[in-house]
């Protein structure tokens, strides 16, 4: 309210773990705190072991892309409503959680407990509807995903395997009875995998036009043809560390594409040119800022 006072067109997003009402609203927390009360913690890991956090900080990123989408969106809006009413533009404040963005992303989990009361469990890297599935293991010690489970896949990954009897076998026929036999079918295809390479199974599967994928290190990235080809690692200098290869500029725009042409700011670097620059404050004010702990 104080800040719409002064500039009634701010957009203002507030970002928590739990949101700004509910009994929640006050608990301190992390991103494993939003994967939680989201439900994504409890469905990742296998049946028979406890949960197992993502191997990325999830809900952080995901609120975060959230939050640049909301703050277009209420940018849009509030623009779109001041030329059609012809009035002073008017922002809002946007608000978003962890646990939240989560809980969007939850697919069919809450509507199945719903209508048909299935608590979604863990699975590992299998779905019970969906077989063959899973990452196998190769003879060079890589892993492979091989997403073959669909009545159109499936043969696919058959002749790819020299294996066209199983397409011949009535508990294969379907993707549900393929599902049934899952164990069965799984088996067979991590046989297969143990016996050759990554590059191998690559090629042949590439050739047959299945879905798949090695399990990449970073190392492996570092290496890979396609995503050199994309220009996805860029080198950027920092004052400190020097050139650094990182992330480049994600998504790609086709008129404006950008570039990373810096490492991150040090804490305060731009105190100068946004305050006194952009918010218009003297010298004295900042340094007023400064004393007490503002900035």
């Amino acid at each position: 309210d104080v800040l719409s006072a002064i500039n009634p067109a701010v957009v203002l997003t507030r970002v928590s773990v739990y949101g700004q009402t509910g009994p929640y609203r006050d608990r301190p927390g992390l991103d494993r705190n939003g994967i939680a009360l989201g439900g994504l913690l409890y469905i990742t890991g296998y049946p028979d072991r406890p949960p197992v956090r993502p191997g990325l900080i999830v809900s952080d990123y995901l609120t975060a892309v959230f939050n640049a989408f909301a703050i277009v969106t209420a940018l849009y809006e509030r623009d779109r409503r001041a030329h059609g009413a012809g009035a002073a533009p008017r922002g809002q404040c946007v608000e978003l959680s962890l646990y939240e963005s989560i809980l969007r992303i939850m697919e069919h989990t809450l509507a199945a407990y719903d209508r048909l009361g299935v608590v979604r469990e863990r699975e590992g890297n299998r779905l019970r509807n969906s077989a063959p599935l899973d990452n196998w293991a190769t003879k060079d010690g890589k892993y492979v995903c091989i997403i073959a489970a669909g009545d159109g896949l499936f043969p696919r990954l058959a002749r790819a395997m020299g294996r066209e009897d199983l397409l011949r076998e009535p508990r294969f026929g379907t993707m549900a009875r393929r599902a049934e036999h899952g164990d069965e079918l799984n088996g067979i295809v991590a046989a297969w995998c143990r016996e050759r390479t990554a590059r191998e199974i690559q090629d042949v599967l590439e050739a047959h036009e299945v879905p798949f994928g090695v399990a990449y290190s970073v190392a492996d990235i570092f290496t890979d043809p396609h995503v050199a080809a994309r220009g996805d690692i860029v080198s950027v200098d920092d004052p400190v560390l020097g050139a650094v290869r990182m992330q480049g500029v994600y998504p790609r725009f086709s008129e404006t594409p950008g570039d990373v042409p810096r490492g991150a700011p040090r804490l305060g670097e731009h105190n100068e040119e946004i305050y006194q620059g952009l918010l218009g404050l003297s010298p004295d004010e900042l340094e007023a800022l400064r004393s007490d702990g503002v900035i």
